[in-house]
């Protein structure tokens, strides 16, 4: 087990972490799921740096990563469209693409083994969901309007990489 997989370990083992303080922590310490889903992101940004740089890039590791990728997503998405309305639009397009793009993949490439690579429009849509995660669990009390208007940047980022990635897809399998 190198570094890398191991921090892919650590960040499925954040998940639980962040779903448990998000809905027990008392109201004072909001912060605390926050800094939770920053430990996951930068430990995703550092175990990806480590596995390229220094060669540390394992079939376990190609498979892992973007496992705790959507678990995290889809963990944090849930959590937070639990308690804020206008976050129901971007988890059920969110859910709507990931469950696709799985499906097709599934079907199209046969194997994890020749799955497609992240790509410039896939990191920017989490770069963006992260951001915007992030936001809501700094401030909690975030108007529903506000909300609204600020989910409007990942929604167009989702659905262009979902077209993207079916693009790759396609691309991957003739």
């Amino acid at each position: 087990m190198n570094i890398p997989n191991t921090l892919t370990i650590f960040r499925i083992l954040l998940i639980p972490a962040f779903i448990v303080t998000y809905f027990q922590v008392p109201e004072e310490y909001f912060y605390v799921p926050a800094v939770i889903l920053v430990a996951s992101g930068l430990t995703d940004v550092a175990d990806g740096y480590i596995a390229r740089h220094f060669n540390q890039i394992t079939p376990l590791g190609r498979f892992l990563d973007p496992v705790a990728d959507k678990l995290t997503m889809a963990s944090v998405i849930t959590c937070l469209a639990i308690t804020h309305f206008p976050l129901r639009w971007l988890f059920g397009i969110y859910f709507v693409k990931e469950i696709t793009l799985a499906l097709i993949g599934l079907w199209m490439l046969k194997s994890w083994r020749n799955s497609i690579p992240a790509k410039w429009y896939g990191k920017t849509t989490t770069a963006l969901l992260y951001a915007l995660m992030f936001i809501v669990l700094i401030f909690p009390g975030i108007s529903d309007q506000v909300l609204g208007w600020m989910i409007i940047p990942p929604i167009a980022f989702i659905i262009l990489s979902f077209i993207f990635y079916l693009k790759e897809i396609k691309k991957h399998k003739n």
